[in-house]
């Protein structure tokens, strides 16, 4: 078995900070030949989850990416960490639609993007410290 492909990020709280990661998802995917399509929707899950941490996080951002590419089904490993106030995922509201439509404020789709485009989320969080963990397989199980 070949080693996974591995890569760890620190952004600065800067403007399109998570488009690195996102770029950097991109690159790792591309090496273990992960179907286009799917490799584009572990991207936006990356960079969604990137924009909350940077939007939260009191400091830098944490962003280990794994890439295993010798199994008959190559996946994807993200992890996602920041060191802000901390939140409880399961009181997260799912957005609707219509609702959404109408407010000023268009934001609120992160966590549920993510949910939907990746296999496997796990969100542990405390004050301090939110890490989000999500996996993906080629299949989309």
């Amino acid at each position: 078995m070949a080693e996974p492909v591995r890569l760890r990020l620190v952004l600065p709280r800067v403007a399109r900070a998570e488009l690195i990661a996102g770029d950097a998802m991109d690159d790792l995917g591309r090496r273990i030949s992960f179907p286009r399509d799917t490799l584009a929707e572990v991207k936006l899950a990356v960079v969604e989850a990137c924009l909350n941490a940077l939007e939260y996080s009191a400091g830098e951002v944490a962003v280990e990416l794994t890439a295993h590419g010798d199994d008959a089904q190559p996946w994807i490993e993200v992890v996602v960490t920041d060191h802000g106030p901390g939140f409880d995922p399961s009181g997260v509201s799912r957005p609707v639609l219509e609702a959404k439509l109408h407010a000023p404020r268009k934001r609120g789709w992160g966590l549920e993007l993510i949910r939907r485009l990746m296999d496997d989320v796990t969100i542990t969080s405390r004050p301090g410290l939110t890490t989000v963990h999500m996996i993906r397989r080629t299949g989309g199980e």
